[in-house]
């Protein structure tokens, strides 16, 4: 694996091996590299570095299915409507690993106003909140604060393309043996342009995806600013402390074969 950029990129995956001092490379990759044709595990980097992926695979993915980097792939059903906040709410909900999870989403019109129930001609954009926190339970525990917030917009009537914007915060302590491992996580989401149709094209068009990330308590601190920008091709790019590289979006799992995010009401 090549492990200078999957140490940048999977910044949780590593905790371990950062404690531990294993964290010398053997091979370099230069910025013209593109990733995903060479390293091993580009995916996985991807998924955490929005700080989305780790949160869903505590919380059980929330909003069901996701596009690697965060992105509900469904129209959201199962949350009682809560006349109060006129959003849709599950929880809180004590999940098997000790967390508590609690998740909305609102339908908006044109206008911005709540609706209480989905209209495909009508609901304009979705609103998505996501809120885990806690202790885990188990060998190695984690305490965890993490807030998302998601806005997917475009929706009403016929449409060629939906658009998000998003931001999130990410709070964690690791304990590792002795180790206290502190992590920090800030995504933004900035109008990333998604087609309705896969067929047409399944990589997002344009936008980007945002964020700073700090680990300390390690044997390797770490302050990162990353930028992911879409293009409307397999190929994004990403920046990471001023460092470009290219990223081979064809390589990712969990891409959407047909339907394209969001296409299905289930």
């Amino acid at each position: 694996m090549i492990r200078d950029l999957s140490r940048s990129l999977v910044v949780v995956g590593v905790l371990a091996a950062l404690v531990a001092g294993c964290g010398k490379s053997n091979k370099s990759l230069s910025p013209s590299e593109t990733v995903g044709a060479n390293a091993t595990q580009p995916a996985p980097g991807l998924d955490m570095l929005t700080g989305w992926g780790r949160s869903d695979v505590l919380a059980g993915q929330p909003f069901g299915m996701s596009w690697p980097f965060g992105l509900p792939l469904s129209i959201p059903t199962g949350c009682a409507f809560d006349a109060g906040s006129q959003s849709f709410v599950c929880g809180p909900n004590t999940l098997p690993n000790g967390l508590v999870e609690t998740h909305s989403y609102q339908f908006r019109d044109a206008s911005d106003a709540p609706q209480s129930a989905y209209d495909s001609l009508t609901t304009a954009s979705i609103h998505f909140a996501s809120h885990l926190s806690g202790t885990t339970t188990g060998l190695h525990a984690s305490t965890v604060d993490d807030q998302h917030e998601l806005v997917v917009s475009g929706l009403a009537g016929s449409e060629s393309s939906r658009t998000w914007n998003g931001t999130g915060t990410s709070a964690h302590q690791d304990s590792i043996g002795t180790k206290l491992i502190e992590t920090h996580v800030n995504t933004t989401i900035t109008n990333v342009v998604l087609s309705v149709s896969s067929a047409s094209n399944r990589y997002p068009l344009s936008g980007t995806i945002a964020t700073h990330t700090v680990v300390s308590g390690g044997l390797m601190p770490i302050d990162q600013t990353a930028s992911l920008a879409f293009n409307g091709t397999r190929y994004a790019t990403l920046t990471i402390n001023g460092v470009t590289y290219t990223i081979d979006l064809g390589r990712l799992p969990r891409l959407p074969v047909s339907g394209g995010p969001l296409a299905s009401y289930n």
